[in-house]
């Protein structure tokens, strides 16, 4: 065990790879911000990390922890998806992801944590259809409030028709934990203007007559338009006049 006495200002701790054993003991480290404990050999419970202002998405290596029995995250500022991965977590019996900023859909694939007893995922983003034919079905409805697009039972609010996305697939568009897609349709816009553009200037710079009538077309309009203001400038003076 690591003692952390007179180090309470302490704001970043990496103790990576360094053959740690035991118990992670961090409750006098009231100002830390970062913290790496990878490559070690701890065991015992995660620290309760709930109501605290951890900002970020939940790392989908988070998964590789397969023995974890209670995950407690409630009251942060977590955003993006609930990784697929917490569905390895096999043994899980408690999963709390309440008051957060999390997006996306509740994942068919938690369905398979057997073992959960208590879900809370309340006061997020959440959306699209709550997942049926399993445990997900015998939680109470405030597991899920606050969460205004979520539908289906335990919730009052029907999914209509047809609009139910599939839960992996809306994650998986936001894979990497809350990247967004590329805005295409943008991109080949811009793309067609750069192509037509250069492709006219072009064809004026290679072809010598085109760019000589091109030019020629040019001065005509401009003297055209010049003498057309001219005349407008005029009839206005004459009008101010008689008036």
């Amino acid at each position: 065990m690591v003692d952390f006495d007179g180090f309470q200002n302490l704001r970043v701790l990496s103790l990576a790879d360094s053959n740690l054993t035991g118990q992670i003991w961090l409750s006098k480290l009231k100002n830390l911000e970062i913290l790496s404990l990878h490559a070690n050999q701890v065991t015992g419970s995660i620290p309760n990390l709930s109501n605290n202002n951890i900002s970020g998405y939940i790392p989908a290596k988070i998964g590789e922890l397969q023995l974890l029995q209670e995950l407690d995250l409630n009251s942060n500022n977590f955003s993006g998806v609930i990784p697929n991965q917490i569905s390895n977590f096999k043994n899980l019996e408690v999963l709390e992801l309440s008051k957060n900023h999390l997006s996306g859909i509740i994942s068919s694939s938690l369905a398979s944590l057997n073992f959960l007893k208590i879900f809370n995922a309340s006061y997020n983003n959440l959306k699209g259809p709550i997942p049926t034919g399993s445990q997900f079905q015998t939680f109470d409805a405030f597991a899920f409030e606050g969460n205004p697009k979520l539908c289906g039972a335990p919730l009052p609010n029907k999914c209509r028709p047809n609009k139910g996305m599939d839960a992996d697939n809306e994650n998986n568009k936001d894979k990497g934990n809350g990247h967004h897609q590329l805005p295409w349709f943008y991109i080949f816009t811009a793309l067609g203007f750069i192509v037509g553009f250069w492709g006219v200037c072009g064809f004026l710079v290679i072809n010598k007559t085109w760019r000589y009538a091109y030019f020629q077309f040019i001065d005509n309009l401009q003297d055209r338009l010049y003498v057309m203001i001219i005349v407008s400038l005029n009839r206005m003076k004459r009008r101010l006049l008689r008036g």
